[in-house]
C-alpha cells in the first residue's frame, strides 16, 4: 500500500530538513482501498548518533515520540506536524528516519535534524562541511560575501547598531548567510563561537584560524592568521585583499574572550548567565549602554586586535559571523527563557520612531531603499529563499525576525533553531533552574 508524506508543505525530499520548531506536514494514502487505515508514526536514527525527530498532532500540545493517525480510504490529506527532538539533532543529511508502521510493510522516509551548534563541538565533518561551503561563498574574494561585508561598514552603523534593531537586523544577516551556505550544501548549519567557554578547537589551523596571542593592552592591526594549506579559509580575501588580521587579548586554547578591561576600559564578557540576567524586558536586555549590544557584543569584538574588533572591518574576519551566531543564540534563549516571543509586546520588542526600528518597517538593504535615512547602497539584493519556509520573504520586516520558531504564529518559522534552545515552554524550568 502506497503512501505520500509532506514535510514543510512539498513533497520535494530537498525540503526534508526540520528544527525544533515543528514543520507544517501532511500524509495520504495514495493507492485505491475501501478502508480507512491507520497508522503509526515513530522515528529512530538511521545511523548511530543520528537524528531523532518528535510528532505534534496540535501545537498546543506536549511533543509525541510517536502519532497514531487514521488515513481515510479516499485519499485526503491529514496533517500533523513534525520536530527535531530536543538534545538529539542531526550530525549527517539524512541520518534520521521518519517510520510509518500500519501499511503492512515499514516505510522509512530519511530526513535531517538540522540546527545551528556549538562551534567547538562539531564533528570533523559537520565542521568540514561548513568550511567548505563557507570558502565557497567567499571564493578568494570574488563571491557573494563579499556582498555581506559590504553591508555590514560605517555607513550602515545605524541600520544595524545603536538601537533595538541591533538583534533583529544581525538575525536576518546572519539568516541569509545561512542560506546561501545551504544553497552550497543543505546539511550546513551555521555554528556559534560561545566565547564565554574555552573554545581550543575553532583557533585552530583546520578551522577559523591560528590566533596569535598579545598583551591586553595591545594596539595593534592584527597578524595573519594562519589556516591550514587544505582549509578552505586559507584563500580567504576581502576588498581584494587576502588573509585574515587578527590577533587574540586572551589565550584561544584554554580561556574565554577576555574583552578589555584595563582602565579606563571596562568591558568584560559576560557569561550566559549573567547575559540572560541583563533584565527580563526587552528595554533592559538591549539598553543602549548596559544591554547586550555593549556585553558581551562589543566585548566579544575587543578581546582581539584587527578586523573584527572595529565596525567597519569587522566582517572581514570569518570569525563575524560565528560571533554574532552566539549573540543570536543568546537572544534566542533569553526569548525562550522569559516567553518574550510576541512582537506585539513591548516585553519582546521597544520600537523606536526612525526608519529601521519599527515593528513594520523593512530592513535595509533587503529592501532596496537608498534615500536617507538609509545608506545611498544597498548592496546583495533580496534575502535569500529557504526550502523549508516561506519566512521571512525576501524583504524582512523587524517583526519578522522575532517569533523565529513560530510559537505565536506557525507562518513566522525562520526555519533554523540552536542545540541548546528547546522549542517547547515546558522544559523552561528544568532549564531554568539549571543556568542559575
Amino acid at each position: 500500500m502506497a503512501i505520500e508524506i509532506e514535510i514543510n508543505g512539498t513533497l520535494n525530499a530537498n525540503a526534508r530538513y526540520v528544527a525544533y520548531a515543528p514543520s507544517p506536514s501532511r500524509i495520504r494514502l495514495a493507492g485505491a482501498t475501501t478502508e480507512n487505515v491507520k497508522v503509526q508514526l515513530s522515528s529512530r536514527p538511521a545511523q548511530p548518533g543520528g537524528g531523532v525527530v518528535v510528532f505534534y498532532s496540535s501545537r498546543n500540545q506536549p511533543s509525541k515520540q510517536s502519532l497514531e493517525l487514521t488515513l481515510p480510504a479516499d485519499g485526503s490529506w491529514v496533517a500533523f506536524e513534525i520536530g527535531g527532538k530536543f538534545g538529539f539533532p542531526s550530525v549527517n543529511d539524512k541520518d534520521s528516519l521518519l517510520v510509518v508502521n500500519g501499511l503492512g510493510n515499514e516505510i522509512t522516509i530519511p530526513l535531517m535534524v538540522r540546527v545551528r551548534k556549538n562551534a567547538n563541538n562539531l564533528t570533523q565533518g559537520e565542521r568540514d562541511r561548513f568550511l567548505e561551503a563557507y570558502g565557497q561563498l567567499n571564493n578568494a574574494g570574488t563571491g557573494i560575501y563579499q556582498d555581506f561585508r559590504d553591508s555590514h561598514v560605517q555607513a550602515s552603523d545605524l541600520e544595524a547598531h545603536k538601537g533595538p534593531q541591533f538583534l533583529p537586523w544581525h538575525r536576518a544577516f546572519l539568516l541569509d548567510l545561512e542560506r546561501e551556505l545551504q544553497i552550497v550544501d543543505p546539511s550546513v548549519s551555521l555554528p556559534y563561537w560561545r566565547f564565554d567557554e574555552p573554545a581550543p578547537k575553532v583557533f585552530q589551523a583546520d578551522f577559523i584560524g591560528q590566533t596569535r596571542q598579545v598583551p591586553e593592552d595591545d594596539d595593534g592591526t592584527g597578524d595573519l592568521v594562519v589556516f591550514n594549506i587544505d582549509n578552505p579559509l586559507v584563500a580567504w580575501a576581502t576588498d581584494g585583499v587576502p588573509g585574515v588580521l587578527r590577533s587574540a587579548r586572551f589565550d584561544t586554547l584554554t580561556s574565554p574572550a577576555s574583552g578589555v578591561t584595563i582602565p579606563p576600559f571596562n568591558f568584560p564578557v559576560l557569561t550566559e548567565a549573567q547575559t540572560l540576567a541583563l533584565g527580563d524586558v526587552y528595554a533592559e536586555f538591549t539598553h543602549k549602554t548596559e544591554g547586550i549590544e555593549t556585553l558581551p557584543h562589543a566585548s566579544a569584538h575587543v578581546s582581539f586586535t584587527g578586523s573584527i574588533s572595529y565596525v567597519p572591518t569587522a566582517a572581514k574576519d570569518p570569525l563575524f559571523f560565528l560571533l554574532h551566531a552566539n549573540i543570536d543564540r543568546l537572544w534566542a534563549l533569553w526569548q525562550w527563557f522569559y516567553k518574550r516571543i510576541n512582537p506585539q509586546e513591548l516585553e519582546s520588542y521597544t520600537p523606536e520612531d526612525r526608519d529601521g526600528r519599527r515593528l513594520a518597517d523593512t530592513m535595509w538593504p533587503w529592501n532596496g531603499v537608498v534615500t536617507p535615512p538609509r545608506p545611498n547602497f544597498a548592496p546583495g539584493g533580496w534575502l535569500a529563499d529557504s526550502t523549508v519556509t516561506s519566512s521571512p520573504g525576501k524583504t524582512p520586516k523587524v517583526e519578522d525576525t522575532i517569533d523565529f520558531q513560530g510559537y505565536e504564529t506557525s507562518t513566522a518559522r525562520l526555519g533554523y533553531s540552536y542545540d541548546n534552545v528547546p522549542y517547547e515552554f515546558s522544559k523552561r524550568n528544568k532549564l531554568k533552574n539549571s543556568s542559575k
